[in-house]
């Protein structure tokens, strides 16, 4: 028996850090996915002692991804349904999305892995169980994450998120078809020397330093997702425009955003187009995947490689977690 789950990355549009205060954030799936293949040991391969990665349970995991993740989604599924011991399994993962530059690999990690054991294991398909589990690794992965990240990623299309308490969400689900959605572009400006963990807890620091400026910032970033929302409902590429490079200010505000990346950004803008960071960012060094819009790709890609930074199309609004097999 074979298994084969597919979960998409995802992008903030806006509103990220911001979502884990209670703000909205605008988040869509892209067209770059995870891959899960779970299938039975042969007996040949539960007694080889040269397998790449073991534990007592005779699993076998082969994967770019860090070990401790991969462990700790294995571990929440299992206490999820009492589990002691899984059979003897073979896990293969391979994956379009690149590993802690903003595009949610570990939120696609943790949704399909659970999605794989619960189908092979259980044989059931629950994806309102399956989000919330993820959201329990993404807690394990993150700290306080918002919850927005794995909604996104097991729904699919765009989504309107708003976390009040960890009991209450807001979700709501917008159909790509009925928004104006142009094509978008992403820089990879390179890993950052940061954890998402760390860009949290430093953001988280500076609020606690100063509440009232930062509130300031989160209250405008809030306004700018709305608008950013209404931009791609009516078509206006002018707003879009402007929310974005207004978004990317807010970000840069709550220091996310590390000085090479403002200057790709920086020139973007003076070229007439908007770029943002997406995700946790970074700091000290590169700050991961920056969502670029502007009518002329070649310009986009001039700039890209002026400062040598991998550049590719993206589409959002891609479809959420499945079955491939």
């Amino acid at each position: 028996m074979t298994v084969t789950i597919s979960a998409p990355g995802k992008i903030h549009l806006l509103g990220e850090h911001m979502v884990v205060y209670g703000k909205p954030a605008l988040l869509a799936a892209i067209d770059k996915r995870l891959y899960i293949n779970i299938k039975n040991q042969s007996a040949r391969q539960a007694q080889d002692k040269n397998s790449k990665i073991k534990n007592k349970e005779k699993i076998i995991i082969i994967s770019p991804e860090k070990d401790s993740l991969v462990r700790k989604i294995i571990e929440v599924f299992k206490n999820s349904y009492s589990i002691n011991k899984l059979p003897p399994l073979e896990i293969t993962i391979t994956s379009q999305i690149p590993v802690g530059c903003g595009l949610g690999s570990s939120a696609a990690l943790s949704s399909s892995l659970i999605g794989a054991l619960m189908k092979f294991v259980k044989n059931i398909w629950n994806p309102v169980q399956i989000n919330e589990l993820s959201y329990e690794v993404e807690k394990f992965a993150h700290g306080h994450p918002s919850g927005a990240d794995n909604t996104t990623v097991v729904f699919g299309g765009m989504v309107w998120f708003r976390r009040e308490f960890d009991f209450l969400k807001s979700i709501w689900s917008l159909p790509p078809q009925n928004y104006h959605i142009p094509k978008f572009f992403l820089i990879n400006s390179g890993k950052p020397l940061e954890s998402t963990k760390e860009m949290v807890t430093q953001v988280n620091r500076l609020y606690n330093r100063n509440k009232k400026k930062i509130e300031e910032v989160f209250n405008d970033q809030e306004k700018e997702t709305k608008r950013l929302l209404v931009s791609l409902k009516e078509g206006n590429s002018g707003d879009l425009v402007s929310s974005i490079r207004q978004g990317e200010r807010n970000l840069e505000k709550i220091e996310i955003v590390s000085s090479f990346a403002q200057k790709i950004i920086r020139e973007i803008e003076e070229k007439g187009g908007a770029a943002k960071v997406c995700g946790a960012g970074g700091k000290k060094g590169r700050s991961g995947i920056l969502l670029c819009f502007h009518p002329s790709f070649s310009i986009l890609q001039k700039i890209a490689q002026k400062y040598e930074t991998p550049i590719m199309p993206v589409q959002l609004g891609g479809e959420g977690i499945k079955i491939e097999q």
